[in-house]
């Protein structure tokens, strides 16, 4: 027990000095997860080390208190007639003249520093603690958007689909944390149940140094039992901890003396939005139609689209089969090396965001290989043809990869205000989104006020108007958002054409 409480405090103190500025996108990224398990298994190789290290000096020190404790056992019950012997009298005088100052100074050799600075080395490349707050949100934005109880999602379920997974006693623990600190008492109550029946007895010790007893996870119960106004339950559980049932009175009286005062800055969650993402969501049937488009470009005459009509107010297409294998490998891999955590247009100013957890990226870009150029010259012509409107050569595109979690909040895409984006070239009068995979679990582009949900599909194009086609006046039933993806990975890739470049194809209608 000493051993392990002593390696966490090592580690708590050295996490407490690193101030380094190294930092991946672990919760999107891939690669980064991926360098992550391979530095965890360095790291618990090193922890292996560590201890043989240890246990090699507990050995020899076991072997040493052994050895000294000879002579006292030979001597029990006859002491005065054992010492009478100067055979005897010497070892034991030259013993603790000598034996024990050396032993001292061997007590005191460090052990395994050579582990302990491959440690302190690596420590800068963990997750920072915002890192693993995102996650814990991530799990919150899962959880409630797809309605899954804790006790179900502890157990691999999401959304109807089960996975060969569980959470720990310690996952499950630092989750019921995020629900409390927000105030949600009733889903931390769920929370510390599933930490609790997933606790082992023979891990006690290991628990206690990774930072949760059976002592904090029944503290923790018992103020969301408070906070709930369930104060018998709350003593209950006091008294059913050893520790806590001499004190449970005085306890349940703090508690309710201060009121635990939460703030709630978990995501905004619409209840549309929830009902739409979740697989549980039938949309009713349309009168809308799928048909071949032949009008919006001329080449469409010989080589019509597939279009499905999803709603004419505001008018919502979807184009099928429109990007070739071929194009989205290509794009991949232009994009995949560039990628970095996605920004949002906020007060004139582009940052990074909550509102959007991706990465992402623009092409094409400055300095890419002329050989790949040809490829953006027909992704251009593909949205001339799907809109019928005025797009740039080599139109750029923002390339989006949504990992674990990852998530756009509701959102329009115009502005309806002068910004970074409009100056030059007005709103953005109309969105396409390419679909460049499958992604059945989660990644969904849902509408909330039109009750429309589009699954992501590879090849599929998603074209919209921000702006009314005649009037030119935002729409504010294309309000819009991209459900979180809870399994794998979503590829995605959204352009937005501008108002301005319409205007000798596009007369604006004004009344009076």
């Amino acid at each position: 027990m000493s051993l392990l409480r002593s390696v966490h405090i090592f580690i708590f103190l050295l996490l407490s000095t690193i101030n380094g500025e190294y930092h991946k996108e672990f919760l999107i990224s891939e690669t980064a997860k991926m360098d992550l398990m391979q530095l965890d298994n360095e790291l618990i190789v090193n922890l292996e080390r560590y201890a043989e290290k240890v246990e090699d000096k507990v050995a020899k020190l076991q072997r040493i208190v052994k050895e000294l404790r000879q002579p006292l056992d030979a001597a029990k019950g006859i002491e005065e007639e054992y010492m009478g012997n100067p055979l005897h009298s010497f070892p034991l005088i030259r013993h603790m003249y000598q034996d024990w100052e050396i032993l001292e100074e061997f007590m005191k050799q460090p052990v395994g520093e050579e582990q302990i600075d491959f440690l302190k080395k690596k420590l800068p490349e963990l997750p920072w603690h915002a890192d693993a707050e995102e996650a814990s949100t991530a799990i919150f934005r899962m959880a409630e958007t797809y309605g899954m109880k804790p006790g179900e999602m502890a157990e691999g379920f999401i959304d109807n689909v089960r996975f060969n997974s569980t959470l720990s006693a310690l996952d499950c623990y630092e989750i019921a944390k995020m629900y409390f600190k927000w105030g949600y008492f009733k889903e931390a109550l769920q929370w510390l149940i599933n930490t609790k029946t997933r606790m082992k007895e023979e891990y006690s010790d290991v628990y206690e140094v990774l930072g949760m007893t059976r002592k904090d996870v029944a503290l923790l119960q018992a103020r969301c039992l408070i906070e709930l106004d369930l104060k018998d339950e709350a003593k209950d559980v006091l008294l059913e901890q050893p520790d806590l049932a001499e004190n449970a009175t005085n306890l349940i009286d703090k508690f309710l003396a201060r009121p635990y005062e939460a703030v709630d800055s978990s995501p905004s969650l619409s209840e549309d939005y929830k009902r739409l993402c979740r697989s549980s969501f039938l949309p009713r049937p349309s009168r809308l139609h799928c048909r071949y488009n032949t009008t919006t470009s001329p080449f469409l005459i010989l080589a019509p689209l597939k279009m499905e009509e999803i709603s004419l107010d505001p008018y919502i297409v979807l184009y099928h089969d429109i990007l070739p294998v071929k194009d989205i490998d290509q794009l991949i891999i232009l994009a995949e090396p560039r990628l970095k955590a996605s920004e949002v247009i906020k007060e004139n100013d582009s940052t990074v965001s909550s509102d959007r957890t991706a990465l992402g990226t623009f092409l094409p870009f400055e300095g890419m290989n002329p050989s790949d150029e040809p490829l953006f010259d027909r992704l251009t012509q593909r949205m001339r043809d799907i809109t019928g409107l005025k797009v740039e050569d080599r139109k750029h595109v923002n390339f989006i990869k949504y990992g674990f979690g990852a998530h756009y909040t509701s959102h329009y895409d115009f502005f309806n205000e002068s910004n970074l984006e409009t100056e030059g070239r007005g709103d953005r009068i109309a969105s396409v989104i390419f679909y460049l995979n499958d992604a059945p679990f989660g990644g969904a582009t849902v509408f909330p006020r039109l009750n429309i949900k589009v699954p992501a599909e590879r090849g599929k194009v998603l074209f919209f108007y921000n702006l009314n086609g005649e009037t030119h006046h935002v729409e504010p039933n294309t309000l819009h958002a991209a459900c979180p993806v809870f399994y794998g990975i979503k590829w995605a890739m959204a352009s937005w054409i501008h108002d301005w470049d319409q205007m000798f194809i596009q007369p604006i209608y004004r009344e009076e």
